[in-house]
């Protein structure tokens, strides 16, 4: 089959879900030592319920049902089918979105948990159906999808859809998540996000320089483990505002760095591509530092050094410290035992003679040689 042909053995069609299949053969789920499925078992109760438990495992099948519960299936791009057997179709191309449908059709049957609309929705499914000879026919459909694939957003446009969507219809941060299959967590990181980028668009030091390269820089700071950093400019989580505007700005300069003009005093213009923050997981590094190496990350400030340099000198200084608690901890156990030796050769007579204290001489000593014990046979 030639795919410059490809269109003519394509056929429109419309199909009730039930009579829609998934591919327990689909390319995702193939391995050098699988064995094919032959389409007298396709609709095999137990192939089918691998098939949609491999989906939902490993492919996020989850967060399209999330979406599809709120928005209900959307026929934006048709799902590619063959006939297997009469009345019944395998998808070629489409496997999530037929998971995802066919788990809330199962737990919405009595229309109790899942809107009717949402249920209305799943009653059709428009479909292509392929009517071509060619056996690979899903590795065609699903490479010519996921190689040459369909153009990414950038960050910054999901960013911005979900907040227009929030601002639009009123939405909380988990009902705009949902509608995109995100939880409350993952929506409002992209969120804050958006909102941090744009103060930095139209309030900071870097009006003319900030562009959407550096918004997933700005995502990050809501990330967990970018708590301190976030914390440290002041995020005002009801304005959606950094408070300290200087840091902000100092924050931001990091991103665009500026150098001093050869032939004035003025500054040129800051450039991402200098930055001092080069992976936005390096904003985790930073946290780390404030939190646990404060000096290490006013030395970062002052820009005398760059991060990794920084990152290894505080990592060698906190092993040395750990090796000298290791050393502190050795000697005040040996001082201890020393003590202890001390005072078991010094018992005061009354304690082997008053029966309350003898008891709680015994106590003790029983404790210490059982400890004894451990230490000789840790086993």
């Amino acid at each position: 089959m030639s795919t410059s042909t490809l269109y003519q053995e394509l056929e429109a069609i419309d199909l009730p879900l039930n009579a829609i299949y998934l591919d327990p053969n689909n390319p995702r789920f193939v391995a050098a030592d699988s064995k094919p499925v032959s389409d007298e078992e396709i609709d095999a109760a137990q192939v089918q319920e691998a098939a949609l438990r491999l989906l939902v495992r490993d492919y996020d099948v989850e967060k399209l049902r999330m979406n599809m519960e709120v928005n209900g299936y959307l026929p934006i791009d048709r799902i590619v089918v063959r006939s297997f057997k009469k009345d019944k179709y395998v998808v070629l191309e489409g496997n999530r979105r037929i998971a995802a449908a066919k788990m809330i059709r199962n737990i919405g049957v009595d229309g109790s948990v899942v809107p009717a609309g949402v249920l209305h929705s799943l009653d059709s499914i428009p479909c292509l159906q392929y009517v071509g000879s060619e056996q690979e026919a899903a590795w065609i459909f699903q490479g010519l999808r996921h190689i040459t694939g369909i153009r990414e957003w950038s960050a910054y446009n999901k960013a911005r859809l979900l907040v227009e969507q929030m601002e639009e219809y009123n939405l909380k941060l988990g009902e705009v998540g949902k509608r995109f299959g995100l939880s409350p967590f993952g929506a409002g990181q992209w969120v804050r996000g958006y909102y941090a980028f744009k103060q930095a668009r139209e309030e900071s030091d870097y009006l003319t320089e900030v562009d959407e390269r550096s918004y997933p820089y700005f995502q990050e700071l809501f990330g967990r483990s970018s708590a301190s950093i976030r914390d440290w400019m002041g995020w005002d989580g009801d304005k959606f505002k950094f408070k300290d505007t200087l840091k902000f700005n100092e924050f931001v300069g990091w991103l665009y760095p500026r150098a001093q003009s050869e032939d004035t005093q003025s500054e040129t213009k800051g450039d991402f591509d200098k930055r001092r923050i080069v992976r936005r997981d390096d904003l985790r590094t930073l946290a780390s530092l404030l939190t646990n190496s404060p000096k290490y990350f006013e030395q970062f400030r002052t820009g005398s050094s760059d991060l990794e340099v920084i990152r290894a000198m505080a990592s060698a200084e906190a092993i040395q410290e750990q090796s000298a608690e290791g050393t502190d901890r050795v000697k005040e156990v040996l001082d201890a035992l020393s003590r202890a030796i001390k005072a078991l050769d010094n018992v005061p007579h009354k304690m082997t003679k008053l029966p309350e204290l003898k008891s709680q001489l015994s106590e003790r000593t029983l404790r210490l040689k059982q400890l004894i014990s451990d230490l000789e046979d840790p086993s």
